[in-house]
């Protein structure tokens, strides 16, 4: 088997962190997925890793999830979770390159993107 799918998941509601994870390692059996509680955390873990997806909320303590994708590589796929639909600037997501769902997230559409994502692999 190739190259495994490096997916990392940041959300400051464990609940939600682990309801993406069952469903992503359901969905995707190229996967590894990395949950985080804390933004710093997970920072400092995609700066030293090879990642290929990051799915972020936007309201968290420390780093919210537009200021996370700022620090990181470009070349990582992007996809910001929030409540918060009204605070969100659409245009910084377009800069960034980010997909954008409000919760709850709709999981064929997350889906898909894993998906393609792995298609990127093979």
């Amino acid at each position: 088997m190739g190259k495994r799918l490096e997916i990392v998941v940041v959300d400051d509601e464990v609940q939600i962190t682990e309801l993406l994870k069952t469903f992503i390692e359901c969905a995707s059996k190229n996967s590894n997925v990395h949950t985080f509680n804390d933004a710093g955390e997970a920072r400092s873990y995609i700066l030293k890793n090879s990642v290929d997806v990051l799915i972020t909320d936007y309201k968290m303590p420390k780093y919210d999830g537009i200021q996370l994708m700022e620090e990181i590589p470009p070349s990582i796929k992007k996809v910001l979770i929030s409540g918060y639909v009204s605070e969100i600037a659409e245009e910084r997501l377009n800069q960034l390159d980010a997909v954008f769902f409000e919760k709850p997230v709709p999981m064929k559409a997350l889906e898909k993107i894993i998906h393609e994502q792995e298609q990127l692999l093979a």
